[in-house]
């Protein structure tokens, strides 16, 4: 009878409390949860079992068991970063300076993270020589560029650490050794650099007189463009052997951006200029094609090349576009008849017009450029010569190296995406079948396109596969420290040549 005498808006409060009272609940509930499963996945780091695998271009790697860095050697290393931070991480370039300051700040903030209780690994942390590194830092738009900047951002997200040292002044040999063997979990070089280190067991490489120096398996070449078989670079003999590589190592301790062929390390980019622009609907574009050429030495000094006095011409009458080239023009080497020529561009005007025309034409040079994907992410098909009478087709698989040589194929890697994406057409057939494919990309309109394999979270994954992997068992597995390491006779001439600076 109480209840039912009750007056009604005190009965509503009392539901309106006890709501109140459960959602408070409940929050305290999922909080609690989520604290609980964040733990649970920091905890499930440590206790994932030792022999674990993970494969990278056809090989198969064994992934490293973590340990959980302890406070001691937290302070340890804190103290070793404060006691050398006036005499390390110099290099010439004042910006590099800073950007190797920031990721001491940033590592030290991670160790103080250990230090207060938090339960993480030991860090992961380079020491990278490789010489594109500082221009990241500047106006470029070079290839090696465009597929470094974004992975100094995800090692900036994912808590890896990079500090930039220079090779032939010795730094990168002095700063190891403040840095400790213990601390640098990875050493990214030059082709070059790493050559020199391999045959200096003195003062780079480790050995039994040099045991706080570099052990082989940390060496990694960091590399554009990988190790390929007859490269004129290291001038080896005449020879259908594909089984070397400069890397003394093997092919797995170069760290590449494509796939490439006998197990690269595929780390691969993520062209990030891509959300520069909003895409512009091909109905709005002018009739134009766009010629990626850079020098106008391409025009006339190229193995893909097509006759430069009649081809533009033709193309010009044939679809009635402007046919547009950005080459600096040099000496002895003019712009050829047909080619309206605007000059290099800054990189946000080139993207503008590369954004507003209906296709990109390679002529076979710059090789494997990053451009074909600039162009295809702004909605942009794009032409790539090759030669069919060298036996390699129009559409190299990941196995196959003739998509990687300049007097073969322009860009083997972009060409497997086939049409409507990109076109190829074979220089050595009748130009009129060339025009005709020309005019099909022109008149197929696409949308904005980017690789599943070139996404930012599939080359996050890579990289991170990359830190995973347990180099020092995968360099016991493939006989390092029981078998002696031999470079190939022709790049023992290549060093005697080019001897390692810091020796001298």
């Amino acid at each position: 009878m109480a209840l039912a005498c009750a007056d009604p808006r005190n009965r509503g409060t009392r539901i309106a409390l006890l709501f109140l009272a459960f959602t408070a609940l409940l929050c305290i509930y999922l909080t609690w949860n989520s604290i609980q499963s964040r733990h649970s996945t920091i905890a499930a780091q440590f206790t994932q079992p030792s022999v674990t695998l993970l494969t990278n271009n056809d090989i198969t790697y064994p992934r490293q068991a973590l340990d959980a860095l302890s406070p001691q050697k937290a302070r340890e290393f804190i103290d070793r970063l404060d006691a050398i931070r006036d005499v390390a991480f110099s290099p010439h370039y004042e910006f590099m300076n800073v950007h190797n300051l920031e990721n001491v700040d940033r590592l030290l903030q991670y160790l103080e993270r250990v230090e207060d209780g938090e339960r993480l690994p030991a860090p992961r942390v380079v020491l990278s020589s490789w010489h594109f590194l500082p221009t990241c830092y500047e106006e470029s738009s070079n290839g090696e560029v465009q597929w470094m900047r974004p992975l100094l951002e995800l090692m900036q997200e994912q808590d890896i650490f990079i500090i930039y040292a220079a090779f032939p002044d010795k730094t990168f040999h002095t700063d190891f050794y403040l840095l400790g063997n213990d601390l640098i979990t990875h050493a990214w070089m030059d082709d070059e650099h790493l050559i020199w280190c391999f045959q200096d067991p003195h003062s780079c490489m480790q050995s039994e007189r040099n045991l706080e120096g570099i052990p082989l398996w940390k060496m990694f070449a960091f590399t554009f463009w990988g190790s390929l078989p007859r490269s004129g670079k290291w001038l080896p003999p005449p020879t259908d052997d594909t089984s070397w590589s400069f890397n003394p190592l093997g092919r797995e301790w170069n760290l590449v951006p494509y796939q490439m062929p006998e197990g690269h390390f595929y780390i691969g980019y993520h062209y990030e200029r891509c959300q520069a622009l909003q895409y512009v609907p091909f109905a709005q574009r002018p009739d134009q094609i766009v010629v990626l050429a850079k020098k106008s030495e391409y025009f006339h000094n190229n193995a893909l090349l097509l006759d430069p006095s009649t081809f533009y011409t033709r193309l010009k009458n044939a679809t009635g576009y402007h046919i547009v080239s950005n080459a600096r023009v040099e000496d002895g080497y003019p712009i050829p008849e047909g080619l309206n020529n605007i000059g290099l561009l800054p990189q946000a005007e080139y993207d503008l017009q590369l954004a507003n025309t209906k296709a990109l034409l390679g002529i076979g040079k710059p090789q494997i450029s990053p451009t074909p994907y600039a162009s295809l992410c702004r909605g942009v098909p794009v032409i790539i010569p090759y030669r069919s009478d060298t036996g390699c087709p129009a559409r190299p698989g990941p196995n196959e190296y003739c998509g990687f040589y300049a007097e073969i194929h322009q860009h083997g890697p972009a060409a497997a995406i086939g049409e409507p994406y990109i076109y190829t057409v074979d220089v050595t057939g009748p130009v009129e079948d060339i025009i005709q494919t020309i005019q099909r990309a022109v008149n197929t309109p696409i949308e904005p396109f980017e690789p599943e394999e070139m996404t930012k979270g599939a080359v996050r994954q890579r990289l991170l596969d990359y830190f995973d992997v347990d180099w020092e068992a995968h360099g016991e597995a493939k006989g390092f420290g029981t078998e002696e390491l031999v470079l190939p006779p022709w790049l023992i001439d290549w060093s005697r040549r080019n001897p390692d600076p810091t020796l001298h």
